[in-house]
């Protein structure tokens, strides 16, 4: 234990917390490999096994204003807790755990009447998914309130032991569910982890809420600011998960199901590439808030966090280039797609880029500053515009000159490659604008600037 101290003490909290954190996942992502790799195309056939990724990603959408949520409640929290205000904290937990129940019952409500909709679109039968899938959603939504909380009060032991027990939660309930009812069953299991995680979360909560402060409303004297964060945040957000919606349904919806079965295989691998990223900054969200409020400098987090980020998605696309192709002829459920090894790195490549791009977003969030929504937002909706305009340029029949409408044919957009190459674009664009920002703001001469 004393050399585990030293080195934590040697490492900071930022890259201790985070290598704790990554081992844990890692674990998890072994059973999840199993489960995306062996056991999902095992007993979902080919036909359907393109509509996984889309039936995620629904799942996440209508759980969109709570991912808004989780970024307020995450910073207030931190707020609090640095500051000692036990009884503002208690009430936080308290109104947003309230919040959550009644948005996840709103969004269930949307929900039923858009999945006939979506059903048709990405060709499934609906079955008893539309249950399954409001449950995976709604709870996959509910679980970050808690563990949002976890990570306010920087709990990274308790939250790096729920990562390690939830993947096999999740294994065991698909083991059991998957030979019934293939995609039912893939749902079912996507909602156990959330649940696993929401009553394990519950329990570590309880020492901080049975402090004797009494609660104080939290608005009290920040209402304005809060209101504000909020509204900004659930912009920023909006875009974004309507643009991680897209994606995937562009790639069902207009490819063939042999490109969209392809894309859920390689997808399961390339997305090694943002493991690190995702690690990072989860980590450095509550220490940029806590260092902010305290009128710290930030930026080296924030460098910290993109360097690693980016640093080990350029290994994992590379290493997906060189021994994709071997891994892929010796597993049978993936052997069939080899012929998408390259798009597989090019895809891991473009998944890291765009997660660099977004720690600036969590950065900025933390810090509480929105300017850069100036350039973010138009660049979030152009990209979804272009992905749905280019590659369903039949619908501007009619509409538009008949010489555009052959002009966008004749660019053969509508091809896993292309999207994936149009992912990449985008994201340039995002980090010239993010270069651009910061060497604006740390040109500056105050500290307050450069923070």
């Amino acid at each position: 234990m004393h050399l585990f101290s030293k080195l934590h003490a040697r490492l900071g909290d930022f890259w201790w917390y985070s290598l704790l954190l990554f081992a844990a996942l890692r674990c998890g992502d072994l059973i999840n490999a199993f489960v995306g790799l062996w056991l999902v195309p095992k007993y979902v056939p080919p036909e359907e096994l393109g509509a996984v990724l889309p039936l995620m990603s629904f799942s996440t959408f209508i759980g969109f204003p709570m991912a808004v949520l989780m970024i307020v409640f995450s910073r207030y929290i931190v707020r609090f807790h640095s500051r000692n205000d036990h009884g503002r904290m208690k009430s936080a937990i308290y109104w947003f755990i309230g919040l959550a129940v009644a948005l996840n019952v709103c969004s269930g409500l949307l929900a039923v009447f858009a999945m006939p909709g979506f059903f048709d679109r990405i060709r499934i039968v609906k079955g008893s998914l539309g249950i399954l899938i409001l449950a995976a959603g709604l709870l996959g939504a509910i679980s970050p309130v808690f563990t949002r909380a976890l990570q306010g009060l920087k709990e990274f032991k308790a939250i790096t032991i729920l990562n390690l027990l939830s993947a096999p939660v999740r294994l065991v309930v698909m083991l059991v569910a998957l030979p019934f009812r293939a995609l039912s069953g893939y749902m079912l299991g996507q909602a156990a982890a959330p649940a696993f995680q929401i009553g394990a979360s519950a329990i570590v909560l309880r020492k901080h809420l049975s402090n004797p402060a009494k609660p104080i409303p939290f608005w009290k004297g920040e209402g304005r600011e809060f209101f504000r964060y909020f509204s900004l945040v659930f912009l920023a957000l909006g875009i974004g998960s309507f643009g991680a919606f897209v994606m995937p349904m562009i790639v069902r919806q207009r490819l063939p199901e042999v490109e969209s079965a392809a894309y859920y295989m390689i997808s399961r691998f390339a997305e090694l590439a943002t493991y690190a990223g995702a690690t990072l900054v989860f980590v450095m969200f509550p220490l940029v808030s806590e260092a902010h409020e305290s009128g710290k400098r930030t930026i080296g987090l924030l460098v910290n966090t993109m360097l690693g980020t980016f640093g080990f998605g350029i290994v994992a696309a590379l290493t997906l280039y060189f021994l994709g192709g071997f891994v892929f002829e010796l597993l049978p459920t993936c052997r069939p797609y080899t012929g998408f090894v390259t798009d597989m790195a090019l895809l891991a490549f473009a998944l890291s880029f765009n997660y660099a791009c977004s720690n600036f977003t969590d950065y900025e969030f933390a810090c509480g500053r929105f300017a850069f929504l100036w350039w973010s937002l138009p660049i979030g909706l152009a990209q979804s515009a272009f992905l749905i305009c280019f590659t369903g340029y039949t619908f501007f029949n009619g509409i538009l000159p008949q010489t555009f409408v052959d002009w966008m044919g004749s660019l053969n957009i509508a091809s896993l490659r292309n999207i994936i190459w149009t992912l990449i674009a985008f994201a340039s664009i995002r980090a010239v604008c993010i270069f651009i920002q910061l060497l604006a703001r740390h040109s500056g001469k105050t500290a307050e600037e450069r923070q």
